[in-house]
């Protein structure tokens, strides 16, 4: 009878699961960076035998110029030490600053306060333009439907 470990180690080594050892690869690799550096990391890829580091911030990209020898050093560590990481058989590493908006900004914040609404809508609308006043006549019910409710 196998055990888990066993199992789990074929089913890596499938080729369906390239992706995924890669990406065990790139977080060992993040692991032994120094955190003030990972954390302006968004991710990592390899292309064409080129390790590519996205970064979120200009200024990370400088300290990715500091860095160059302490990542080059690192990956023949990696290489060395994990053998399965055959994606970081690469020639050059290059970086650049994304121009995206990270996900987490992109979505809005779930937010658990509540305002009563303070309008009861009371005005006087004397639009002349009748599409305008239709509008206004529009959000007086909405308001004093808030209101009731």
């Amino acid at each position: 009878m196998k055990d888990s470990k066993t199992i789990i180690s074929h089913l890596v080594q499938q080729p369906f699961m390239k992706k995924y050892e890669q990406v065990c690869c790139y977080e060992r690799l993040l692991g032994l960076l120094p955190k003030n550096f990972t954390c302006m990391i968004r991710f990592l890829y390899t292309k064409n035998e080129t390790l590519f580091f996205v970064l979120n911030h200009p200024s990370a990209k400088m300290e990715f110029n500091y860095k160059r020898n302490l990542i080059k050093s690192l990956l023949s560590q990696i290489k060395i030490h994990f053998p399965q990481c055959t994606c970081f058989d690469v020639n050059d590493i290059q970086c650049f600053v994304s121009n995206q908006a990270p996900i987490e900004a992109l979505s809005p914040a779930k937010s658990s306060i509540t305002y009563n609404e303070q309008a009861h809508g009371n005005f006087e609308n004397s639009c002349s333009d009748e599409n305008l006043h239709q509008l206004f006549e529009d959000i007086r019910r909405q308001i004093q439907s808030l209101t009731c409710s």
